[in-house]
């Protein structure tokens, strides 16, 4: 849970990989955030992981040998083909409201220069609004409903503890929030 930032596309042009893996480590560098670069010829995957704060998720701009984007999680269970590159994703919730918008911007370099097929959906609408009031709402809206949750679960825990099962654990779950008013939320 919390705002996060898939994306998907093909890089245009297989001899991009090496001016996109250099580029990217000079943006973060520039930026003080922390990189990998990847050249893995057993799974067929380059490009570049990006750490752009502790609190948030890795941007990962890998592609496979199709020129495809793909995903960390597909890449772990050897799907790295176009089927399994879907979107890719990176959760920039809990990081600061600067972090998100960077890796936005990031993004739509990445579009103009080397991915103009990129599809972004961006659950903070900076992507499309470019707008830091909206992000910030609904990053600080998306919090109060976490902190919400956390405070629930807390005042519960005792009402969980016996519960065996995952879906037993929701379905109690989904029991007190019914009796607390959140039935119209679930």
């Amino acid at each position: 849970m919390g705002i996060t930032i898939h994306y998907r596309g093909k890089l245009n042009k297989l001899k991009d990989i090496g001016k996109i893996q250099t580029e990217l480590s000079d943006i973060a560098k520039e930026l003080n955030w922390t990189y990998t670069v990847i050249d893995d010829a057993e799974q067929q995957v380059n490009g570049i992981i990006i750490k752009p704060h502790e609190d948030s998720e890795s941007l990962t701009i890998l592609v496979n040998k199709d020129l495809y984007l793909i995903s960390l999680v597909a890449l772990s269970f050897n799907e790295a083909n176009e089927e399994s590159a879907k979107f890719v994703a990176i959760k920039t919730q809990f990081a600061p409201l600067h972090v998100h918008i960077s890796v936005i911007k990031l993004l739509k370099y990445i579009k103009k220069k080397y991915i103009s097929n990129l599809k972004v959906i961006d659950e903070g609408d900076f992507w499309n609004s470019g707008d830091e009031n909206i992000l910030k709402e609904k990053m600080d809206f998306l919090a109060s409903r976490i902190d919400l949750f956390g405070d629930v679960l807390d005042a519960h825990l005792g009402e969980l503890e016996d519960v065996g099962s995952p879906e037993e654990i929701a379905d109690k779950l989904e029991e007190i929030l019914k009796k607390l008013g959140f039935e119209n939320n679930i």
